[in-house]
């Protein structure tokens, strides 16, 4: 098994093209990381009435700098412990490797959201990808933050497509996974406002099959055909009053 040394955070695509909408409650979010995940969410979230701080390791260069003025002038820049601390959700946007660090030095999570866009991959022997931990990252995430809610979002998104809905043309699916069905519903409505189709996919442990869908979805560019790259949607199945639950 080969190390993959690129950050794989989010790796599909997704969006609708209608204008954003205005959050019905305005949150802050910190952004840990302000790399390319980062960097497309936050001013998305800004652009929604959120408060978006970013946390980095150098909250003073330069680049983040020049991304904390890109996202507006409510936007700021901290430590990834301050950021954390002050803000009401938080947006995972690191690579995998340094994940459990980072998650261990934010201090006291318990009561927060957090949004986990990571995906715990690496390169297979045959130059494709596969998952690299035996549950999922979202189920590790929730274990170092056990009093955190984490919700499984995003990780199958393509940065540019977050930067810019109108990339693609028709409705893309956002799957959620986790355990609280408030903090679903709370990621859920800012999913759906940035223009994103959304569908709660059940427990955290879901996270395992939503990580491995990245795998699937990437086949197509690992093998370098590029020209057959395709993007998830879940369409929704007409309602029936008589359909029963399957037997346990």
């Amino acid at each position: 098994m080969k190390k993959l040394t690129a950050v794989l955070l989010l790796t599909v695509a997704t969006v609708t093209t209608f204008s954003p909408v205005l959050a019905a409650v305005s949150d802050t979010i910190a952004v840990i990381g302000t790399g390319r995940v980062g960097g497309a969410l936050g001013p998305r979230f800004a652009e929604l009435g959120h408060t978006v701080v970013y946390g980095s390791r150098t909250p003073e260069a330069d680049r983040v700098q020049r991304l904390v003025a890109r996202t507006g002038t409510d936007a700021s820049a901290a430590s990834q412990f301050e950021a954390a601390q002050q803000a009401d959700l938080i947006m995972l946007a690191v690579p995998w490797d340094a994940t459990e660090e980072v998650i261990k030095n934010l201090g006291n999570l318990d009561g927060k959201i957090i949004m986990d866009a990571t995906n715990a991959l690496d390169m297979a022997d045959d130059g494709m990808l596969e998952v690299s931990v035996d549950t999922s990252a979202g189920e590790l995430i929730q274990s170092w933050a056990p009093g955190a809610f984490v919700v499984k979002t995003f990780n199958n998104v393509n940065d540019t497509i977050m930067a810019d809905p109108a990339g693609i043309d028709g409705p893309v699916t956002v799957p959620l996974a986790g355990n609280n069905l408030e903090a679903k519903k709370r990621v859920q409505e800012i999913v759906t406002a940035m223009g994103f189709h959304s569908v709660n996919a059940g427990p955290i442990r879901m996270a395992r099959v939503l990580e491995g869908m990245v795998v699937l979805k990437l086949a197509p560019m690992f093998e370098g055909r590029h020209d057959e790259r395709w993007e998830y949607y879940f369409r929704p199945h007409p309602q029936t009053s008589d359909v029963e639950p399957p037997a346990r």
